[in-house]
This record gives C-alpha cells, structure tokens and sequence, in this order.
C-alpha cells in the first residue's frame, strides 16, 4: 500500500501535462472570441484553453496572438495553446499542435482569415513540403511562437482594417 502512495505521489508534477489535449472544434460553430467570425477553415485554426479548462476557437493564429498581447477581445490568460497544422489539417478537420512546438510561417501575400498572412505547420519539414507545393508563397519569414507573440507586444498581427468596428 504504500508503495502505491509513493508512486502516486511522484506522478502528480506530470498530471496536469498528461491531462492536457486539444479539444475538437466544430467548424461552421465555433466563432473567433477576438474578431466574431464562424470558423469555416480548420487550417488556420487556433485553440486556447484557460485556467479552468475552457476552450477559445480562432479563425486566424493572427487573433489569438493579439488577444494575448492585449490588442482587444476579451482578457484571457491560455494555459495550453494548440495551433492547426496548415499542411495536414482538412478545411473540417484541424491537426493540432502545441503552439511551442509549432513553426510559424509568415508572408503578407497568403491569404488567411484576418489577412495576417500566418500559418503555422508542426515542423520545418512540412513548411518545407507546403512551399515545395505552392513555390509562389516563398518569400516570407519564419519565426517561433514565443518570436511572434515577442512581435506582437509592438504591434498587431492582424490589420485593422479586417476589426470589425467597436461596439458603441
């Protein structure tokens, strides 16, 4: 029995990291809490989980990273964050990946959403594979997610001109 205890005891550090998961999105449901538009194409997806385990859907990385650097929508501190993999995720279906481990890809002639021009792929394999398939998207710049959201303190990711108006 108290072997039980003592191992028990050292796995409670690794819980809440075993717990954490993606939760499913429902596309042509969920709407982005930053700039309130239905999410209609699970590639460009992004997740947020706060404290309490409640999922954030975005239609754009782009809001999420304003959202966090305090650029409007409501205050939201993320826990877990989970980006779509543009180059294996279906426009229905998202395959998500930790944010951390993401590798973000950013040229202002992609079309995105919010006219960011980010996307995001789990790896540099796939971003490589992704450009092979679309040379006219060469060009841009590659960048970590703790580089973004670095940028992001400066300035927004997505264009003002996409906001919706403030409401009176």
């Amino acid at each position: 029995m108290e072997r039980r205890r003592f191992l028990a005891l050292l796995a409670l550090p690794l819980l809440p990291k075993a717990l954490a998961a993606p939760r499913a999105l429902r596309v042509g449901v969920e709407a982005c809490p930053y700039c309130f538009m239905t999410i209609l194409d699970a590639r460009h997806a992004a997740q947020a989980v706060n404290p309490q385990g409640k999922a954030f859907f975005y239609d754009d990385p782009a809001c999420l990273l304003d959202q966090l650097s305090g650029w409007g929508g409501p205050q939201l501190k993320a826990q877990e964050v989970y980006l779509a993999d543009f180059l294996e995720s279906t426009r229905t279906q998202p395959l998500w990946v930790e944010a951390e481990r993401a590798v973000l890809y950013h040229n202002p002639k992609v079309r995105t959403p919010m006219g960011s021009g980010l996307l995001a792929f789990k790896s540099r394999e796939n971003l490589e594979r992704h450009l092979k398939e679309r040379p006219e998207r060469r060009g841009g710049r590659v960048l970590t997610w703790k580089e973004a959201l670095k940028e992001g303190e400066k300035r927004p990711w997505v264009p003002t001109d996409f906001l919706p108006p403030p409401k009176p």
